[in-house]
């Protein structure tokens, strides 16, 4: 027994002395240990002989002579017990280890992938401050994958809250962030797979393939339907090449488009019965991203109703097409009522994986996947400059057949033949990734020249192996979750940023954003007979309205409507209430239901107004062009329709100007002591320090105006002025530092920070960045005099779906970008 606890297990001193202290402490309760001196002698010389074995097991079989001895038999039993409850607290520890070592590991991931996607947010703000035109100083980018600048504190959210005109909204209409967007709050999410006691309403089946189907069964695919956080479905293909197949010629399908290499998977979710969808979410399990590529949805099981083509390759919907990700993908679409879905689901990435055979094991296909040997694949032991992660990498799944090779042998000893069928699907969990049990990792032995060393044993003599590198394909995919929901909506729902990271000198501010909305057809498809190109007769009937704000505390004239620069249009813009503005004397006569509409339009031409999303006849009702409203007659109203309007809006609106109404006062900065003065011991580790808010500039001050040329220039001859009413001074232990900012781009030359004998300094928004002093100066002790302008820049979103019916489509923004240029007040 000693021989397989050597050959088979690991221990550890640590749990040795563990195991070592309990048994002690039990013979001192039952009395065999009478005093703690006798209690410390015997650890004294337990943990030597511990110490001499340097952590293998105690076992020594004692043998037994002439009459049965009890007591050596009980001495056995005694060692063996002690190892196998080392050795079970060994295995215990690691894995408790490993858990917190996986934890850790997915709360690093997370927060690496946090960290990646505020590096992708900086990007695209850097990209945008390099491709804006002149009148932009500055520009933020948020994205809703990792939103950082929305409002959550409900006592702000109850302030801000309002519609168009001010009526306000409880805190169900608080739009949500779902799949990466902002959408309309849910008013009813039914789960369509299972209970909220969570019976299983749905069964789930891989109804094809590419490669042959894994004798693991530990992570099947119910795992993906199941609920649970700590389960998932897995599958390895291994292959000897990268796969590239058209499933067209293995098994009968409805996609199309749909790439031709990689392993394809198709499942299969029965529901029960005739069911409501409009979204499908899908976790996956994978280290490489997984694509989705196609979700049919069908009426009937046997697919002899209707099927809808729910996401696919080149869907007309662009937000209806395939996803690759490794986060979670949400997939949302008008509601349907089916019976079935089928999810083709697709892993492009491989890995090439090299292991080392037994021989007898070549043929071994419901192992192996049908092997292919190569004898100059790899060599067997640790390379120069090779980490010890991926020499295990590479040879971890030879130490589990040296393992399996090994206990096949003492299955044939000890008659456990279940032993064996448990090890080979123990083999695929390493092929996964998720390993229980470390231990057994390390069963294997090598030598410098490549060759697996000969396991022997005297009882075995079977165990001498030949061993044959072979090189394989590796692919592995598979779900943590995949839910399935049919959802329904709100009609309304307001978003409320955070104060935005803007400099306080905003003057104008211009919006761009990535939205998704749904139109409905009102009327068959026609032909342009000039162009011959297809009229597509359709209406969208979701909308989504911004407005922004630099008031801490606005009323609703404070929010100034605004309309992204990357719509050419208003398209289903609500016709909702009226602004009190005086109409026109058209509509003042009581024969009409007036409207306002957000922003002036150019053009009575360019003006459809829908009822319920079908174009009204111009006879129907009145444009005043004075005062943006329109009057709809009174014949021709019904108080239960939906009135929408289509238009091409005047250029103002896509700008907020908030100097035509600024009435502010630059405030100096004062510390909580009220003394002026921003102070720091010293500059960071860039020779920079950073100020709470951003000096307020005299840009008319400081430029000079060129009409010639239309640009401004450096009036290097008062910059360091004394004369300013609202000053930037530096001061360094005393000493009045010298300006060299190029405020004309709003950026320094590096070398200039060399005059006045280094002790300049450069000011970019609130950073002032120093030089270095030749007389050796230290920069500590400094002090910031200067005067900054105090507003509360704020981004809301009214989200609406314009229509009594189609409960479950929503708009969705995903990001927003904003830009704005500064404003400084006259001297």
């Amino acid at each position: 027994m000693s021989k397989f606890l050597n050959d088979f297990l690991i221990t550890m001193p640590t749990s040795q002395r563990r195991q070592l202290l309990v048994l002690l402490e039990r013979k001192q309760a039952n009395g065999l240990i009478r005093s703690d001196d006798e209690f410390k002698k015997e650890m004294e010389r337990l943990i030597k002989e511990l110490d001499e074995r340097d952590g293998t097991p105690t076992f020594e079989a004692i043998q037994q002579q002439d009459r049965t001895n009890s007591k050596d038999y009980n001495a056995n039993l005694e060692s063996i017990a002690f190892d196998l409850a080392t050795i079970f607290e060994s295995s215990n520890e690691i894995e408790r280890l490993l858990g917190s070592h996986h934890q850790l590991t997915k709360s690093s991931l997370s927060e690496i992938r946090k960290k990646i996607t505020d590096m992708r947010t900086n990007v695209k703000q850097y990209q945008l401050m390099l491709t804006q035109d002149k009148d932009v100083t500055e520009s933020i980018h948020e994205e809703f994958h990792s939103p950082k600048w929305t409002e959550s504190k409900q006592d702000l959210l109850s302030v801000f809250r309002k519609d168009r005109f001010g009526e306000t909204r409880s805190s169900i209409y608080d739009a949500e962030n779902v799949g990466n967007s902002i959408q309309l709050a849910g008013i009813q999410s039914l789960d369509q797979l299972k209970t909220n006691y969570g019976r299983k309403l749905a069964d789930i089946k891989i109804r094809n393939r590419i490669g042959l189907q894994s004798e693991e069964t530990k992570y099947p695919i119910g795992n993906a339907i199941d609920g649970s956080a700590n389960t998932f479905w897995a599958e390895s293909v291994l292959v000897e090449d990268i796969i590239t197949q058209d499933i067209e010629d293995i098994w009968s399908h409805d996609y199309h488009d749909y790439p031709k290499d990689g392993a394809l998977c198709e499942l299969e979710i029965m529901l029960n019965g005739i069911s409501t969808v409009s979204e499908v979410r899908f976790d996956p399990f994978a280290s490489y991203p997984l694509e989705v590529v196609s979700i049919h949805g069908y009426e009937n099981k046997n697919r002899t109703g209707q099927m809808y083509e729910l996401i696919s390759p080149n869907h007309p919907t662009l937000h209806q097409r395939s996803q690759k990700s490794v986060d979670r993908m949400v997939f949302q679409f008008p509601s349907v009522e089916i019976s079935m879905i089928r999810i083709l689901v697709r892993q492009e990435n491989y890995t090439k994986e090299n292991y080392m055979i037994d021989e007898d094991e070549l043929n071994e296909t419901k192992l192996w996947d049908s092997l292919a040997s190569n004898e100059d694949l790899i060599k067997d032991y640790a390379e120069e400059g090779e980490t010890i992660a991926s020499f295990d990498r590479k040879n971890e799944v030879s130490g589990w057949n040296v393992y399996l090779d090994k206990l096949k042998e003492w299955a044939e000893i000890f008659r456990q033949d279940n032993l064996l069928d448990a090890a080979k699907k123990a083999l695929e969990i390493v092929r996964i990734g998720d390993y229980k049990n470390p231990l057994l990792l390390a069963l294997y032995a090598l030598d410098k020249t490549g060759e697996k060393r000969s396991v022997t044993d005297e009882r075995s003599p079977d165990l001498d192996k030949k061993w044959k590198p072979i090189n394989k394909v590796s692919y592995v995919y598979g779900a943590y979750d995949i839910s399935v929901f049919g959802r329904k909506y709100h009609r309304q729902s307001i978003y409320i940023s955070e104060p935005l990271p803007i400099s306080s000198n905003t003057g104008k501010l211009a919006l761009s954003t990535d939205e998704k909305h749904h139109y409905v057809s009102v009327a068959p498809d026609e032909v342009d007979p000039k162009t011959d190109k297809p009229i597509i007769n359709s209406s969208k009937i979701t909308d989504i309205e911004y407005y922004v704000t630099d008031k801490r505390n606005p009323i609703p004239a404070d929010w100034k409507a605004i309309l992204p620069s990357n719509h050419a249009y208003v398209e289903g813009e609500l016709l909702f209430g009226d602004d009190n503005i005086e109409p026109c004397s058209e509509l003042m006569q009581g024969t009409t239901v007036n409207f306002s509409f957000r922003f002036p339009f150019i053009s009575k031409d360019t003006i459809v107004i829908k009822r319920n999303g079908v174009p009204m006849d111009q006879s129907m009702y009145i444009l005043c062009d004075s005062s943006m409203k329109v009057g709809i007659k009174n014949g021709y109203y019904s108080p239960t329709s939906v009135y929408t309007v289509d238009y091409k809006p005047h250029e103002s609106a896509y700008l907020v100007d908030f100097l035509k109404d600024a009435e502010l006062t630059p405030t100096q900065f004062l510390n909580d002591k009220g003394e002026t003065g921003e102070y720091f011991d010293k500059v960071d580790q860039h020779n920079d320090i950073t100020l709470t808010n951003i000096p307020y500039l005299h840009r008319d001050f400081l430029y000079n105006y060129n009409n010639n040329t239309g640009k401004y220039t450096d009036n290097k001859e008062v910059l360091n002025a004394n004369s300013f009413t609202y000053p930037l001074i530096v001061r360094v232990q005393g000493e009045e530092y010298k300006n060299i900012t190029d405020y004309t781009i709003n950026s320094y030359d590096s070398q200039r920070l060399n005059e006045n004998n280094g002790k300049a300094y450069a000011h970019i928004n609130n950073q002032i960045i120093f030089g270095h002093p030749s007389d050796g100066t230290q920069l500590k002790n400094i002090t910031v005099d200067y005067y900054y302008i105090s507003t509360s820049i704020r981004l809301k979103a009214i989200l609406r779906r314009n229509h009594a019916g189609y409960e479950s489509v929503t708009p969705a923004l995903f990001n927003y970008t904003i830009k704005h240029s500064s404003f400084d007040q006259n001297r």
